[in-house]
């Protein structure tokens, strides 16, 4: 099974979180391996396979298989979780993210805070966001059309762009440098958006954005790949030129 190795790390590590079963979720779509770790039951008996319309309660720990992703709804909100990914949603608007990738979506406000080893940061508004885990405790914060603010403790609250990466860093969290993101390129090459049967109800809105993001930029922005090791080292490749306009 999947992530044996990480079970005692991951269960010491939301051991201290609320587990009560609180704001549900049902599993729409699941391709691959997709496993569920039970914190109320003790050794092999807790680990299940996940199918489709299996419920995904706050006693979870989630984790994906190689090739692997899955969809789940909560009521006017969609969270899809990339491959070699382990998460858990510690409460109803909370986001826990060990490793790997995740996808928020929803057209009404709401306030979302989203976790990892290190950091946190709270989102408020609505929109499509792409949460990644850093190695070194962090995560990419990606707007892909959103209307809101971002907020850490160090950091303050930012008006989110969409297409425009953030960093989020360290404990106390604090924002890292700011990157426009080639949307076009995250949009064609995103599994999260691409590999489900059915589009997300801000499929229009994706679209307006990358309009948006063309007629501003006209082609000058940073397409990123790679991790954060540590939080002064981004592996970072580069095409194009520079944005004209990098706020952090």
């Amino acid at each position: 099974m999947i992530i044996r190795t990480f079970i005692l790390l991951t269960i010491a590590a939301v051991n201290s979180a609320a587990i009560f079963l609180f704001g549900e979720r049902s599993v729409s779509f699941v391709k691959g391996t997709v496993e569920s770790i039970h914190l109320d039951i003790n050794g092999s008996e807790s680990i299940n396979k996940v199918e489709k319309d299996d419920l995904i309660g706050s006693n979870y720990v989630l984790a994906t298989g190689k090739s692997s992703r899955i969809e789940i709804k909560q009521k006017d909100k969609f969270w899809r979780v990339g491959s070699l990914s382990v998460a858990k949603w510690n409460l109803d608007n909370e986001l826990w993210l060990h490793s790997g990738s995740a996808l928020f979506c929803t057209t009404s406000k709401t306030e979302i805070k989203f976790l990892t080893s290190k950091c946190q940061a709270t989102f408020e508004g609505s929109g499509t966001i792409i949460i990644e885990a850093t190695k070194n405790g962090g995560f990419k914060f990606i707007p892909l059309e959103s209307k809101g603010t971002i907020t850490t403790v160090n950091g303050g609250t930012k008006e989110i762009v969409g297409g425009r990466m953030l960093l989020v860093l360290g404990t106390p969290s604090y924002f890292g440098d700011a990157y426009d993101i080639d949307l076009l390129l995250l949009i064609k090459s995103s599994r999260l958006l691409n590999a489900f049967p059915d589009p997300l109800p801000t499929f229009k809105k994706i679209g307006l954005a990358l309009y948006v993001q063309d007629l501003k930029l006209k082609g000058k922005y940073d397409a990123l790949i790679g991790d954060a090791t540590t939080d002064e080292n981004l592996q970072i490749w580069k095409f194009g030129e520079n944005p004209t306009n990098q706020s952090n």
